[in-house]
C-alpha cells in the first residue's frame, strides 16, 4: 500500500455524545479541516494537499450552539447534537450534516439542489459538468475521478483518507439533490474532509487550488506543439521527420517517441520475473546511435526537445529480483483495458515499483541522471495506474532528481493519468488511449473542461485518436481544437498513417498548418494567461483566473451557457471548434456584444449561431472591451518574438489585458523574473496606454520590444503604425469624418 506522512496540527477537538472525538482545524488559508476517525489516529498529510500560504488563524467558538472554530472564510461547528454545520464569513448557513458517527462510514451532508462540479471525468460523462451518478474517485486509462466537488450551495470539499491500496481511492460521494452522502472505508479508519466556503463555482475553484497547490507554468515550449507516435523507426527516420515539419512551414517545438527509444520489444507479456535481456534504462541503437550528440543536435540546431516515454515498471530479471529483495515492488499490477478498467486482464503483476518509498525513488532518480545529462527534456509516463498516487510519486521522482542535478530549471511530464496536487510539480496530463472518431473528438473539450474542475489545468490529448486509422477530415477538426487546449499534441499508433500533417493531402494539410500557425500567434496570450492563473491561485487573487475553464463560471445564470462542454473559455475568447462531420457550426453566445475573432462583425447575445463552415473555419469570439496579444508566425518558440506585437482591441468597452514575459526556462518567475506589461484601452479616449513594469532583461531575446494596434469596431478594422514599447506609451485613435487616423 502507498502509505502517507503523519504531522501535527493545532486543532479544536469535540468529543461527540459517544465518547468519541472530532478535530477541527485550518489547512492553508483556505480550507477547515475536519478529521472524523473511527479511532483516534494522529492528522496526516495527503500527497494532494499542499497549500499556497501557511495555515489561517482562527477562533475557538464554545457556545450554546456548539464547539468549533471561525476563520476568515467561514465557521465550521459540531452541534450539541453531533452534527457539522458550515457557514459562511457572513454567517449564512451553507450545509449542516445528519448525526456523526464515526464508527459508521457515511457522512451526510445536506444540499438545497446543489449542483456539483469538479468530480473529474470518464468517456461516459465527458459531456457532463455536474454530478449526477455515484462518484467513486480513482484513476485509469481514460478516465480520472477526484475525492472533490464544488457545490452551488456555496462551498467546496475534498475527501482524504490515510492509505490507498489500488488505483480506487477509498472514498466516494453521491448527491441525491437533497443529502450528499460521503462513505469511506479505509484500514486505519482515518478519514478527512476540507470545507471551502466560497460563493462562486470561480471562487471555489480557486480556493480548492490554493489547498492542493498553484499550478506552475510550464516551459516555454509546452506551449507550442509536440507530435508524438508510437513507431518511429530510426535516427534518419526522427531527422526526416523534423526536417519535413521544417520545410514544410509547420511549426514544432517538441518530439516524443514511444518505448521504442530505450529498448527494442514491448514487456506486456512478461512473467513476474522480467526477461536477462530487456533494457529498461539504454537506448535503442537504431534510434539513438549516439545520443550525447544527438541530442543537444536536435534541440540547439533544429530546435526540439526530446521527451521519452517511461513505465513505471521493470522489465529486466536483474533489476526486478534486486528490487524484489528490498522490498520496492507493489503486489497489484496494471489495470487492463480502457475505460472502465478491465481486471481481468490485469498485466505486469509483481513488476510495478512502489514509488511512495524514499529509497526507490532515490534510486530510480540515478538511473534517469544519465539521460538528463544526455539532454532529455521531459518525460511522458504511461501505465501508471498501479494506485491513485503513483503517478505523483513517480513524478516526485523525477523532479527531485532534476533538481539535484539543475535547481533552476523547469520541470516539465505528460501523464495518463492524476491525482489531484501534481500540476504544482509542473506535471501535466492527456486524456489517454483515446479513439479516431467523432464521439471522442466531441468528448475532448468536456473532459479537459471536469479535470480543470478537478484540478487537473493542463490537459493534452491524442489529437487525431490513438487507437486506429484516423481520417484526414477528423484529424484536421482535431487539430484545430488542439490549438486551444492547454497542451497540443498528436499521437498515433504504430499501425495507422502518422498524424504528421503534410501526409493526409490538401486542402487538409493546408488547415492543419493555419492551426499550428495560430497556437503559436496565441503564445504570448497563453504563456500569459499561464502565469495569470498561477499568480491568481498562489496570491489569492480577488478574481480568479483560470485559463482554460467552463462557460459555467463566466455565466453562472445562464441556464443554457452553464451546462455547455463543447464550447469553453480561453481566457477572453469563446472557442467553439467545429466537431461535426458535416460541418456544421454550433455556437451559442452568451449575453453581451461579441465579435467574431479578427472581424468587425458583431453579434448580440444571447444568440445561437448555426450554418456550414469551410475547412479552414474555427469558431472564436471576443467580448466588447477585449484586449488580445497576439505574435507572430514563428517555427518554434526560441524563434521568438519575430516582429512587433500585435494588440487586437475590440472596441465598444474599456478593457486590460497584462503581458507577462519571462526567461522561459527557469522557475524565476516564481521570485518576479518577470516582465509586465500592462495594457489598457480607453473606449471613450480611443487611446490604448501600456506601462511595463519588473525585469525589462528578463525575457532575453525572446521579448517584444516593438507593438502596434489593430482596432476592431462597428466602423471596420483599422491599424496603427509600429511604437516602440519601451517602458510606457500610448496610441490614441484620431477619428475624423471619413477616417480614422492612430496618433
Amino acid at each position: 500500500f502507498m502509505a502517507v506522512v503523519a504531522s501535527a496540527v493545532p486543532e479544536v477537538v469535540v468529543t461527540l455524545q459517544s465518547g468519541i472525538k472530532v478535530g477541527i482545524s485550518t489547512r492553508g488559508p483556505t480550507a477547515i479541516r475536519l478529521r472524523l476517525h473511527a479511532q483516534w489516529h494522529g492528522s496526516f498529510d495527503s500527497p494532494m494537499v499542499h497549500p499556497v500560504r501557511k495555515d489561517a488563524l482562527f477562533k475557538k467558538i464554545d457556545d450554546e450552539h456548539g464547539v468549533g472554530i471561525s476563520t476568515g472564510v467561514g465557521s465550521l461547528v459540531v452541534s450539541k447534537h453531533d452534527t457539522i454545520v458550515l457557514r459562511s464569513k457572513s454567517g449564512k448557513l451553507l450545509t449542516e450534516s445528519t448525526k456523526l458517527n464515526p464508527e459508521h462510514p457515511i457522512l451526510t451532508m445536506t444540499s438545497n439542489h446543489g449542483k456539483l462540479y469538479g468530480r473529474g471525468a470518464s468517456p461516459e460523462d465527458a459531456n457532463q459538468l455536474t454530478v449526477t451518478h455515484m462518484v467513486h474517485p480513482q484513476v485509469c486509462n481514460r478516465a480520472a475521478y477526484a475525492p472533490y466537488y464544488y457545490s452551488t450551495d456555496g462551498y467546496a470539499a475534498l475527501g482524504a483518507a490515510n492509505e490507498t491500496k489500488s488505483f480506487k481511492f477509498p472514498v466516494v460521494y453521491a448527491s441525491n439533490g437533497t443529502h450528499i452522502n460521503w462513505h469511506a472505508w479505509v484500514l486505519k479508519g482515518a478519514f478527512e474532509l476540507f470545507f471551502m466556503p466560497a460563493a462562486t463555482l470561480a471562487e471555489g475553484t480557486q480556493a480548492y487550488y490554493a489547498l492542493i497547490g498553484s499550478p506552475v507554468v510550464s516551459p516555454r515550449y509546452a506551449f507550442g506543439f509536440i507530435a508524438s507516435r508510437w513507431g518511429w523507426r530510426d535516427k534518419e527516420y526522427i531527422e526526416r521527420t523534423v526536417g519535413h515539419f521544417r520545410a514544410g512551414g509547420f511549426p514544432l517545438d517538441a518530439i516524443v517517441i514511444d518505448f521504442e527509444w530505450f529498448t527494442t520489444e514491448t514487456d506486456y507479456m512478461f512473467n513476474p520475473q522480467g526477461k536477462n535481456w530487456y533494457t529498461d534504462f539504454g537506448y535503442n541503437a537504431r534510434l539513438f546511435p549516439d545520443p550525447q550528440r544527438q541530442l543537444p543536435y536536435y534541440r540547439d540546431q533544429l530546435h526540439v526537445k526530446f521527451g521519452g516515454l517511461r513505465k513505471p515498471r521493470l522489465g529486466n530479471m536483474q533489476l526486478l529480483e534486486q528490487a524484489k529483495a528490498k522490498g520496492w515492488i507493489l503486489p497489484q499490477a496494471e489495470p487492463g483495458g480502457r475505460w472502465p478498467p478491465n481486471m481481468a486482464h490485469s498485466y505486469a503483476w509483481h513488476r510495478n515499483l512502489n514509488y511512495s518509498d524514499p529509497q526507490v525513488r532515490k534510486w530510480y532518480g540515478e538511473m534517469i541522471k544519465p539521460y538528463i545529462e544526455d539532454g532529455v527534456e521531459f518525460w511522458w509516463n504511461d501505465e501508471g495506474e498501479t494506485d491513485f498516487f503513483t503517478f505523483y510519486w513517480w513524478n516526485i521522482a523525477e523532479k527531485d532528481q532534476l533538481r539535484m542535478m539543475n535547481p533552476s530549471k523547469r520541470f516539465f511530464s505528460l501523464n495518463r493519468a492524476w491525482s489531484p496536487g501534481m500540476a504544482r510539480l509542473g506535471a501535466t496530463v492527456w486524456t489517454g488511449d483515446i479513439d479516431p472518431t467523432w464521439e471522442d473528438l466531441r468528448g475532448t473539450p468536456g473532459m479537459m473542461l471536469n479535470w480543470v474542475l478537478s484540478g487537473a489545468p493542463y490537459v493534452a490529448c491524442d489529437i487525431g485518436g490513438f487507437r486506429g486509422q484516423s481520417e484526414a477530415l477528423l484529424l484536421t477538426r482535431w487539430m484545430q481544437l488542439g490549438v486551444f487546449l492547454p497542451t497540443m499534441r498528436v499521437h498515433s499508433m504504430i499501425t495507422v498513417t502518422p498524424h504528421w500533417p503534410w501526409l493526409w493531402g490538401e486542402p487538409y494539410a493546408n488547415a492543419m498548418r493555419q492551426a499550428l500557425e495560430l497556437r503559436y500567434r496565441l503564445l504570448p496570450y497563453h504563456y500569459s494567461l499561464a502565469h495569470r492563473m498561477y499568480e491568481s491561485v498562489r496570491y489569492l487573487s480577488e478574481k480568479p483566473a483560470f485559463w482554460m475553464r467552463p462557460l459555467a463560471m463566466d455565466f453562472p445564470d445562464d441556464p443554457t451557457a452553464a451546462v455547455m462542454t463543447t464550447i469553453w473559455m480561453d481566457g477572453d475568447i469563446l472557442v467553439a471548434p467545429i466537431i461535426r462531420q458535416d460541418h456544421q457550426r454550433d455556437v451559442y453566445l452568451p449575453a453581451g456584444i461579441w465579435y467574431q475573432r479578427e472581424t468587425s462583425h458583431i453579434s448580440y447575445g444571447p444568440l445561437h449561431i448555426g450554418g456550414r463552415v469551410g475547412v479552414f473555419d474555427i469558431p472564436q469570439f471576443c467580448r466588447a472591451g477585449t484586449v488580445l496579444p497576439v505574435g507572430n508566425v514563428v517555427q518554434f518558440t526560441d524563434a521568438l518574438p519575430g516582429g512587433p506585437l500585435e494588440i487586437q482591441v475590440y472596441g465598444g468597452k474599456d478593457g486590460s489585458f497584462e503581458l507577462i514575459e519571462d526567461d522561459g526556462l527557469s522557475y524565476g518567475y516564481q521570485s518576479g523574473e518577470v516582465r509586465r506589461t500592462l495594457l489598457m484601452w480607453n473606449d471613450a479616449a480611443k487611446v490604448l496606454k501600456w506601462e511595463v513594469t519588473g525585469n525589462h532583461e528578463v525575457p532575453g531575446p525572446q521579448g517584444f520590444t516593438a507593438l502596434y494596434m489593430t482596432l476592431f469596431d462597428k466602423t471596420g478594422i483599422h491599424r496603427s503604425t509600429t511604437a516602440t514599447i519601451g517602458k510606457s506609451g500610448s496610441l490614441h485613435v484620431s477619428s475624423i469624418p471619413g477616417q480614422i487616423k492612430f496618433v
